[in-house]
């Protein structure tokens, strides 16, 4: 008996039910007990298989690639804590509604709570992150539960892809040897069959009553990130009410324009927040990112408010009664869009007008470097590229000054708003760019940091990162620890390190620039370069707190 032949045969038939199903993607990391699952992933004729060493950085990476193709990606590694280094990344599919697919080596029944080595328990681990969780026993030798594996396989991925998308756990025991005595010589292609999908609408009835109270009055629709439905656009156009598009939500930047962008900054202003006061509220995607646009959400909690979520998910505000509808964005648009809605008189063009006041005032403006970085990168970029911006203060310049008439895919890890993993998150999306268009990053110097392993990752791929090096957590400037004795050692946490040499050392090469003029030639490069491009913007925190305080000084009441 070939044990380790058997392994084999055990993974190959549970991969060959994934492909079946129309998983592609693989991102393993070396192990010994995983073995049998690698050599499956490499010798499948139907998967592309990805190597990363931490498995920190392959949960992101993977998590980038499903983000970015909309296809779950299988996650293998070995035993012990190998797994647990998922967890950060679990956590943000299973908050995005990302699928993943998680193949955990394990030890054996025998192995267990006996002190045997590299054994953790392993069973639910990830808890109530994971839409569904399956232990598979030591591989054997009958077809029946070779049969049984190809069907989980795509149980899996129906699981994992379902409408209330997220991660899925298989944790499979496997007996030593490991390494087969012979391997395959050849392998059959797998038919790939689709899997039916729900979708869910809206009943009649319920869509009756709904449009009877957005037609005609002064609305607004929210679009948190991941809210991405050109139908929205119209619904809005077609209820004459503004689109609030989140920087993150996939309408904030398209050539079919309309949204409305600079919401931040205008809503800062009480006399506007309360001019503006809507009648009802349409609410897509999750929470937006700005806190100007967050406390106009709060004075609302006397007027309908509904947010619309496929799986179903309750939104909760203090004060609030927001109603889930139990349907998806591009459904519940198309079916109100199907009937006849009575426009609100002028009060889009109300919200179009302050739009359009701030802009022109942001051009009348001294603005932070850190901002004219971001505003320039935009115009430059060509058609159809694809942006990700990390948390903390990164999205928040994106969501107050950007936008645009110009189609590009924007994305970030505004789950759980980790700083941690972000730059592997990035690796994985630029490693699915097919196309036209460039793959450009904008990330902080902590969160940089946070992820450095990434760039093992990242120098592979054909991208720019824009590192924007404040010093530190330059967010808690803006925050009340900054009064207090111990803020610089405890909260901003300035990281002594040469970045331009951190990432030689990973042979990335980077250019630093510390004003505009030499970073509008840096990025020009950049743009028609080739590979991993780092541009490191020195900023001067001082200068560029003061700057932001005289812009938010201008729509104070």
């Amino acid at each position: 008996m070939d044990q380790g032949r058997c392994n084999l045969d055990w993974c190959l038939a549970l991969l060959d039910g994934l492909v079946g199903a129309g998983v592609e993607q693989v991102v393993l990391s070396p192990g010994s007990r995983n073995t049998p699952l690698i050599l499956a992933a490499v010798l499948h004729p139907q998967l592309r298989h990805h190597v990363a060493v931490d498995e920190r950085g392959g949960g992101y990476f993977a998590l980038g690639m499903a983000m970015a193709s909309g296809k779950p990606v299988v996650l293998i590694c070995t035993s012990g804590t190998a797994v647990a280094n998922w967890f950060p990344a679990v956590v943000e599919a299973n908050l995005q509604q990302i699928p993943l697919i998680l193949l955990s080596a394990d030890r054996p029944w025998e192995l267990q709570q006996c002190m045997a080595n590299q054994t953790i328990d392993q069973i639910k681990l990830f808890g109530p992150h994971v839409r569904a969780f399956h232990q598979l026993p030591a591989a054997g030798f009958s077809p029946a539960a070779l049969h049984r594996l190809r069907m989980l396989g795509r149980q899996l991925v129906r699981e994992s892809t379902g409408v209330a998308a997220g991660p899925v756990h298989a944790n499979i025991s496997l007996r030593e040897p490991l390494v087969p005595e012979s391997l395959p010589q050849s392998f059959s292609a797998v038919e790939v069959k689709p899997l039916a999908r729900a979708q869910p609408v809206l009943p009649q009835d319920g869509l009756q009553d709904l449009a009877a109270i957005l037609a005609g009055r002064k609305g607004v629709i929210v679009c948190g990130p991941g809210a991405a439905c050109p139908e929205v656009l119209r619904l809005g156009e077609a209820l004459g009410c503004p689109v609030l598009a989140d920087p993150l939500s996939g309408l904030r930047f398209s050539s079919s324009g309309g949204a409305i962008n600079r919401y931040d900054l205008f809503l800062r202003s009480k006399v506007n927040a309360v001019q503006l006061r809507a009648e009802w509220v349409l609410h897509f995607g999750g929470a937006p990112v700005s806190k100007a646009l967050q406390q106009y959400l709060d004075e609302h909690g006397c007027v309908p408010y509904w947010w619309a979520d496929a799986s179903g998910r309750s939104m909760d505000r203090p004060g609030m009664a927001i109603e889930t509808l139990p349907v998806s964005a591009q459904h519940l648009c198309r079916q109100l869009l199907s009937r006849e809605l009575p426009s609100a008189q002028n009060w889009l063009k109300a919200w179009r007008a302050l739009n359009q006041q701030v802009e022109t005032r942001l051009q009348q403006l001294e603005l932070p470097l850190e901002v004219q970085v971001v505003r320039h990168a935009l115009r430059e970029l060509p058609e159809q590229s694809l942006l990700f911006s990390s948390n903390s203060m990164s999205v928040r310049f994106l969501d107050a000054y950007s936008g645009g008439n110009k189609d590009i895919a924007v994305y970030g890890n505004r789950g759980a708003s980790g700083i941690d993993g972000n730059l592997s998150t990035l690796a994985g999306i630029a490693s699915m760019r097919r196309g036209e268009g460039k793959v450009l990053g904008i990330v902080g110097d902590l969160a940089f940091f946070h992820d450095l392993n990434a760039l093992a990752l990242a120098r592979h791929q054909d991208m720019i990162l824009l590192l924007l090096d404040n010093q530190g957590g330059g967010i808690f400037d803006f925050l009340p620890q900054r009064a207090l004795p111990e803020y610089e050692a405890c909260w901003r946490t300035p990281v002594a390190l040469d970045w331009g040499q951190a990432s030689a050392a990973f042979g990335v090469t980077s250019v630093q620039v510390r004003d505009m003029n030499a970073f509008v030639q840096a990025f020009s490069r950049a743009v028609m370069g080739k590979g991993m491009q780092l541009i490191e913007i020195v900023i001067d925190s001082a200068h560029s707190n003061a700057l932001h305080q005289n812009i938010a000084a201008q729509w104070a009441d």
